[in-house]
């Protein structure tokens, strides 16, 4: 009878771990984490822009580097650095990674002296926290270089470079994050600038990785969508869902759209439209979620923002696990008195589907 019951007792417990489903238990093996971050390259273009005179655009652009030499480009990514080592995401998507270089005045060469790496310090950064992350994926948009009079006997050319770039940890197993492909593009679409009579066309583009996690596929595209003229934006949207994020593939799109989902704008619209859902929306549907402006143009004029323009959207197999905002919070301001950066960071959390 002892052995009976013994028996018995086997083959309920058997049952019972074999009725919980296999896509709950392991949920933990495949969970995947992502952030997305715009930078801020330190300073505000639109008074280069703007300018009327050749002696005006000198002026502004002299003024746009001082801008960023006060923003203090390493405090504001060594706060940015501790956001993402805390995460830990899988994929971090990054937008406005910016390479600032310069050299003499009006020199035919192109400046190369770098200032300010984005993109190394950053790396440098996580690397003194022991977090491990690589670049798998840059784009380059705007390449410019201008020269800058900063008084009457100093003048250099700036450079600025923008760029848009996907990190990956690469500390995981092979089981949990392998790059099967990658990907990176500039839109058609460009948004044209007048300049002194001349017209240039400004850059916007995208990155894309695909990972294999645990034996299943996903893609991550990350992107950068023009923020001055709407119908240029929407042109962009829809470039993304008929290039990049054409695919069977679970997908998480991430970056800085400008287009407010607060506000239900119509960029927004375009990409929810292609299928894709809002993981903010999904897992804090009664918390604002602003993300810009979170500074002014110089990041120690604090703003609150208004709206929710850096996103992270999704499709196909996922489940949306959780979100939240990063340096937006009193505590992440720097010890100079300074925003990592004008945007707060997206930290989102999926279910990957078996």
């Amino acid at each position: 009878m002892r052995a009976n019951k013994l028996i018995t007792s086997m083959l309920v417990a058997l049952v019972t771990l074999t009725a919980v489903p296999i896509g709950y238990a392991n949920e933990a093996d495949r969970k995947v984490k992502v952030v997305t971050y715009n930078m801020y390259p330190g300073t505000d273009f639109s008074g280069v822009f703007a300018s009327q005179t050749p002696q005006e655009l000198v002026a502004e652009v002299a003024e746009a580097f001082n801008d960023v030499n006060a923003s203090n480009v390493p405090e504001r990514i060594s706060e940015i650095a501790d956001q993402i080592a805390t995460s830990q995401p899988d994929l971090v998507g990054l937008q406005e990674v910016a390479l600032w270089r310069y050299g003499f005045p009006q020199d035919p060469a192109a400046a190369e002296v770098v200032a300010y790496d984005f993109l190394q310090i950053l790396l440098d950064q996580l690397a003194a926290r022991g977090a491990s992350y690589a670049a798998v994926t840059v784009q380059t948009n705007l390449d410019a270089e201008l020269t800058g009079v900063f008084s009457a006997t100093s003048a250099l050319d700036i450079r600025y470079t923008d760029r848009v770039v996907i990190l990956a940890r690469t500390d995981l197993k092979t089981s949990e994050l392998k790059i099967e492909d990658l990907a990176a593009g500039t839109f058609n679409t460009l948004l044209p600038v007048q300049l002194l009579g001349t017209t240039i066309f400004v850059p916007r583009g995208w990155t894309s990785v695909d990972i294999k996690h645990r034996g299943k596929t996903y893609r991550f595209v990350n992107t950068h969508l023009e923020s001055f003229y709407e119908p240029v934006q929407w042109a962009q949207a829809a470039e993304l869902l008929q290039g990049p994020a054409n695919t069977g593939l679970p997908l998480i799109l991430a970056g800085d759209f400008n287009s407010d989902a607060a506000a239900g704008m119509f960029g927004y619209q375009i990409l929810l439209g292609g299928g894709m859902s809002d993981v903010w929306s999904a897992t804090n549907p009664v918390v604002a979620g602003f993300t810009w402006p979170l500074s002014d143009e110089l990041p120690s004029t604090l703003l609150d923002p208004n709206q929710r323009i850096d996103l992270v959207l999704f499709r196909g197999g996922l489940t949306p696990a959780g979100s939240d905002l990063l340096g937006e919070e009193p505590g992440d301001i720097t010890p100079s008195g300074f925003r990592p950066s004008d945007h707060a960071g997206v930290a989102a959390s999926f279910v990957l589907h078996p």
